[in-house]
């Protein structure tokens, strides 16, 4: 039973249910090994037996210690009821000395009789767990923190300070309780109490209509294409990008992931294996929209730098044409391109703003400062990372924080052109589900991660051995210990210049599958979150970045996270190939209202290769459909059932007038995408994207899942320039389709998703701090 308890208590899962409905139990020895995995207790011996000492002590720190601590160290609340918990011996006769000092700079202190809390007096006070250690029960009290409470005959009846409890209202609170106890006399205890509001962000109550169905590009931003770019799409053509949707009426650009990636290692790009999701890509940087070019093209034509290098624009030019000469992204080119030009702007910057102090450096200042301690550590790896590369020597570390606030202020840029031209939303960030284990991120010191595990998902009949992503997890009750300050600053620098923000596999928030580092620890398992304080950490960073949230929940969903996504006003994420219902594509006019629905995604094949089954020949061509059978069954099973899925769109598309036959033989592509998109933007769902590779039809696919060096996943780059795609009239029928289907689409009350009858029976791993 110890041990047993002790799993629960970190959050281990004995089972689960599987994509097929199946009951699937965890074997013990596996979830013993991701146990090991989190206490990392020195054991060096796979084999070693967990003590029972060391099962004890470490049940006891997660169990029994925090009753004994009258208040918990991270509480909260919702602002619609702002209870506060108190931990006490039942039979105390202390008087409790309450400090409350508010976010807003209000402090207020009163006196409570604990020996009245039993009396629960008008509902004021409820007594919501107890616990019993020997001889000793303890009670976990919730207050009504109220000006009734104050009023009543549990608090003494001349207040410490002030007769009127000050406004409570949203924000990182913090309590202190003294207890006058004749041992303990003069010790305080304190934390955090977090009063958040009900649901994320909803969007501007000023709208005319609530219900409006707004419609947007996804894009990855690096295989944007242009005359003017370094041979990645780069902010300055996200402006221009931004221009041409919102003159057609969009709201929304979903972008791919922005995060810092391996410095060292340009080559590892893909945008959800990041070095840092709290840092951006500095390669996503205009380098003609940096102050400081200007002055480098200036001091280059007067020979002041580099005095041989007289022909240097002649040089961008032709270094432009090189690293544009391809379809495929050479991130590694590119790379030291751009940084031997970052490096010269900086230079530039030192000397021109930094020595005298200009407005421009104390700007730079002040944003090291806000940033704090995490970006100097971020920078200080930059360093250690690139000792050994030659246009990389002689930088200090604020070189790496200059490129950070650059590309901060050209995102921040992009993002304020949106809403100017009245995009309503405007970028949508992607927030990755983890870092690599190599990353920032994670070796910086305190963070809380086990870097003993990895996160994946279980073997099922997709992937029979599973899926190792590569990304280190959270610890979850280091994560708790901390505060979730780590949790905190992720979102408040991917809810910055946006207006929407794309929650990768969004079930983060309740579970993770882990696998072990090592594989004699066993085959992995599922470990849980503290879902309702993520929760509320979300609600109300939310609200106060005024950005909203989607949550990426692709895949198998855990009953017990779906309702509390949709009260919390997270919105869903749907993608078109996956939304059936009875063998047939999902009805427009069911697909769930609080939802983004997706046509495609970067994990999905195009529409045009998905039409026209290249994407089934290219996994055969790379080994992904097995080519050791007799006549390539594999292949013609794949061959046949996209038939069929192709004969269920156009049935679809026939059904809804968009089209007047359904012979898959005679009908052609160009009439099948307008129709396609028209009928599935009429959709109820609240929001909906087509990828900008799609309107351009593109049939090479921007990664596929499960490959690494098979395919260049993360290098495919449009096939036409942003000049071209603005002036192509075919893009712009496709617009009017959207544009006008988006505005006809019916307009209903959203329905709350029918709650699960049966939840998942296995242990959540949550403990009272949740």
């Amino acid at each position: 039973m110890g041990l047993e308890k002790l799993l629960y208590l970190q959050g281990v899962g004995a089972e689960f249910v599987s994509c097929s409905g199946e009951n699937i139990y965890t074997p013990e020895q596996d979830r013993i090994g991701i146990l090991r995995c989190m206490l990392d207790a020195g054991i060096t011996d796979n084999q070693q037996r967990l003590s029972d000492d060391m099962v004890a002590s470490k049940t006891f720190e997660l169990d029994a210690l925090p009753w004994t601590q009258p208040l918990p160290s991270f509480q909260h609340c919702s602002i619609n009821a702002p209870l506060l918990s108190l931990y006490l011996p039942e039979n105390t006769n202390d008087l409790l000395n309450i400090h409350l000092q508010l976010e807003s700079g209000d402090a207020y202190q009163f006196s409570l009789y604990a020996a009245k809390l039993h009396c629960h007096i008008g509902g004021l006070v409820n007594v919501v767990g107890n616990y019993q250690m020997g001889a000793v029960g303890y009670l976990h009290y919730q207050l009504s923190m109220t000006q009734a409470l104050l009023l009543s005959a549990l608090v003494r009846t001349e207040p410490m300070s002030g007769a009127e409890l000050p406004y409570i209202g949203l924000g990182y609170h913090r309590v202190s309780i003294e207890l006058e106890n004749s041992t303990i006399k003069g010790e305080a205890v304190s934390g955090t109490w977090l009063v958040a509001p009900a649901t994320t962000y909803q969007g501007s109550p000023s709208r005319t209509t609530l219900n409006d169905r707004l419609w947007g590009l996804s894009i990855q931003l690096f295989s944007l294409r242009s005359d003017t770019q370094w041979g990645i799409g780069d902010f300055a053509d996200l402006l221009s990008l931004i221009a041409v949707v919102a003159k057609e009426g969009a709201s929304f650009i979903l972008l791919n992931p922005l995060h810092a990636l391996d410095i060292a290692s340009p080559q590892t790009c893909s945008p959800y294996s990041p070095s840092d999701r709290r840092r951006l890509n500095p390669l996503y940087i205009n380098i003609e929209m940096v102050p400081e070019f200007e002055l480098l093209l200036r001091q280059k034509a007067k020979g002041t730098i580099d005095s041989g290098d007289v022909e240097f624009e002649s040089e961008l030019l032709a270094t432009k044409a090189l690293v544009n000469a391809t379809d495929w992204l050479d991130y590694r080119l590119v790379s030291s391109h751009k940084y031997r030009i970052f490096t010269q702007l900086y230079q530039l910057f030192v000397s021109g703003h930094v020595e005298p102090m200009s407005a421009r450096a104390r700007r730079f200042n002040a944003f090291i400062a806000e940033k704090g301690e995490a970006l100097m550590q971020f920078c200080d790896q930059q360093v250690a990372d690139t000792q050994s590369l030659s246009e990389f020597e002689g930088l200090d570390n604020r070189f790496f924080a200059y490129l950070q606030f650059v590309a901060e202020q050209q995102l921040s840029q992009c993002q304020g052109h949106a809403k100017q031209l009245g995009m309503s939303i405007g970028l949508v960030r992607d927030l990755a589900v983890g870092a690599a284990a190599n990353s920032v991120e994670v070796q910086a010191g305190n963070n809380p991660f086990c870097q003993q595990a990895s996160i994946g998902a279980p073997p099922d009949p997709f992937a029979p051995q599973g899926q190792n992503w590569g990304l280190t997890p959270l610890d979850p009750i280091a994560l708790k210990h901390s505060g979730y300050q780590h949790f905190i600053y992720l979102l408040r620098a991917n809810m910055q210049s946006c207006g929407a923000l794309r929650i990768d596999h969004v079930m983060s928030l309740l579970r993770l599958w882990w696998w072990p580092a090592s594989a004699a620890q066993g085959n992995g398992a599922y470990v849980y979150y503290p879902l309702d304080a993520l929760l509320a950490i979300l609600c109300i960073e939310s609200q106060r970045a005024r950005c909203r949230v989607i949550g990426e929940d692709l895949g198998l969903i855990p009953p017990e996270i779906v309702s509390k996504l949709f009260d919390a006003g997270v919105l869903s994420n749907d993608l078109f190939y996956f939304s059936k219902q009875d063998d047939a594509f999902t009805l427009p006019e069911n697909y769930k209202p609080q939802s983004l629905m997706m046509l495609a995604n970067h994990d999905v094949p195009p529409l045009l290769a998905w039409w026209q089954a290249d994407d089934l020949h290219l996994r055969h061509k790379i080994g992904l459909i097995d080519t050791n059978t007799d006549k390539d069954s594999h292949l013609q099973h794949a061959l046949s059932h996209r038939q069929n899925e192709k004969q269920q769109l156009l049935t679809l598309l026939c059904n809804a007038g968009a089209l007047s036959h359904s012979d898959i033989n005679t009908t052609d592509y160009s009439t099948l995408l307008p129709a396609w998109i028209s009928v599935c933007a009429a959709g109820t769902a609240a929001l909906f994207s087509v990828q900008l590779s799609d309107l351009v039809q593109d049939n090479q696919p921007v990664n596929i899942p499960g490959t690494w060096l098979e395919y260049p996943n993360w290098q495919r780059r449009m096939p036409v320039t942003l000049e071209v795609l603005a002036a192509a009239t075919s893009v712009k029928a496709l617009f009017k389709h959207l544009r006008l289907a988006r505005a006809s689409a019916s307009v209903t009350d959203a329905q709350t998703p029918p709650c699960p009858t049966t939840l998942s029976p296995q242990s959540n791993g949550l403990n009272r701090y949740d």
